[in-house]
């Protein structure tokens, strides 16, 4: 049980766990959404599983929603959950199928209305809101989004709004980096977040123009929704499932993400808690919110930890953390397999992480972790290696961890 890792695909997968490659790509890059790959990955993995036009592909962490969108590209359905409410939006966004005049209509009313006096419209008063924006652009903000609650259509509501949230961070005092959203002013002059929102939206539009110039399928289902892994239904059984499930490494989506959660999605600080607590043990402040019936913890996860803790640690929960991190997985690997049909294959990118200076094999203890549910390993394939976070090179120097794709069958 549980594979030895095989370097096998490294030359093959290794250029497109990034999702680098598509910064310059149309519609994929509508947000810069950096916990994800590249399409030319989702779409390699369905060749390799031989997936036809008409075929389902499920996937549980939808993030950014290139699986789903790669996937429409090829004719296949797809069907994406994830627990974040920006996640399952961006997803659904981009993989809708738009009239681009009816989208130009709505645009001139934009450049018209620029100056209209916001309506009934605010944010809550979080402290990252206080500290990302100040006076002036946040009014600016506002007045966009009450302009942008006035379209009637939802799907072209959507599709403003997500030219509204893109912007958020290059007029915003954050910058995203790496686990967590750092404080860093910038001189935003007057009149930059209209013409950042506008720019971004007529680029949006085009895109959409160039992709209809591609003959993107229309006929395609591709759609997201908010629901926790670890307890996921669907009506139907899959032929695949395509994902990446948040990696152990303390990297918290509710902070990374939380300007686009607070301004779109969010209506209070608690709310925003809420969320913190139910996602997926990945980081420290995730709650444990599931019994995982049938779960045998595998018996490599305790020597680990105690060298972890013998090594120090600069959070203590970090240790509990791993633990629920890996049972969490269990129950989400147990839903893979029951909404997949037989013979059909997961394809799951991991990456291992070092606590301490002491490496967490994950790929292997998640692949043992999916033989429990009665998956079958095929392949732990290494595709690359990452190096350190940044708290970690200073004493530990670079020793990159391996990053994995484990390739399951419900045989």
């Amino acid at each position: 049980m549980g594979l030895t890792p095989r370097a096998s695909k490294a030359a093959q997968y290794g250029p497109l766990i990034s999702p680098a490659r598509d910064r310059e790509t149309p519609i994929y890059n509508w947000h810069a959404f950096k916990h994800s790959y590249s399409r030319d990955l989702v779409k390699g993995l369905a060749i390799e599983f031989g997936l036809k036009k008409g075929a389902w592909v499920l996937d549980p962490f939808c993030g950014g929603g290139t699986t789903l969108l790669a996937c429409k590209e090829l004719g296949i359905n797809s069907e994406g959950f994830d627990i974040l409410p920006f996640s399952a939006f961006l997803s659904n966004v981009k993989t809708r199928t738009y009239k681009t005049s009816e989208l130009r209509r709505h645009l001139g009313k934009f450049y018209k209305q620029s100056e209209s006096p916001q309506r009934n419209t605010n944010l809550p008063d979080i402290k990252i809101i206080r500290e990302a924006f100040s006076p002036a652009v946040k009014k600016d903000l506002l007045r966009l989004k009450s302009q942008i609650a006035t379209i009637r259509n939802p799907k072209i509501k959507d599709f403003y709004m997500l030219g509204l949230l893109s912007i958020l961070e290059s007029v915003s005092n954050t910058a995203k980096a790496g686990g967590f959203l750092r404080i860093e002013k910038k001189r935003i002059s007057k009149g930059e977040v209209l013409k950042q929102f506008l720019h971004r939206v007529e680029t949006m539009i085009s895109d959409i123009e160039e992709f209809d110039d591609d003959s993107m399928p229309s006929d395609v289902e591709a759609s997201a929704e908010i629901s926790d892994s670890r307890s996921l239904k669907t009506k139907r059984k899959f032929d695949a499932v395509i994902t990446s499930p948040p990696y152990p490494n303390r990297h918290d989506y509710t902070r990374i993400y939380g300007l686009e959660l607070i301004v779109g999605f969010i209506k209070s600080n608690d709310e925003l808690k809420r969320i913190r607590y139910n996602t997926l043990r990945s980081h420290v402040e995730a709650r444990r919110q599931f019994q995982a019936a049938g779960y045998k913890k595998p018996k490599k996860i305790d020597p680990i930890i105690s060298k972890i803790k013998k090594a120090g640690l600069n959070n203590p929960q970090v240790p509990k953390m791993i633990e629920g991190y890996f049972e969490d997985m269990y129950l989400s690997l147990l839903r893979m397999r029951q909404n997949l049909k037989k013979n059909g294959k997961i394809a799951l990118v991991v990456s291992n992480v070092r606590f301490g200076g002491v490496n967490i094999p994950v790929d292997q203890i998640l692949a043992q972790i999916g033989e429990q549910t009665g998956l079958s390993t095929n392949a732990v394939f290494t595709v690359r290696y990452r190096g350190n976070s940044a708290q970690q090179m200073g004493k530990f120097k670079r020793r990159p961890s391996r990053e994995s794709i484990i390739v399951w069958e419900n045989a």
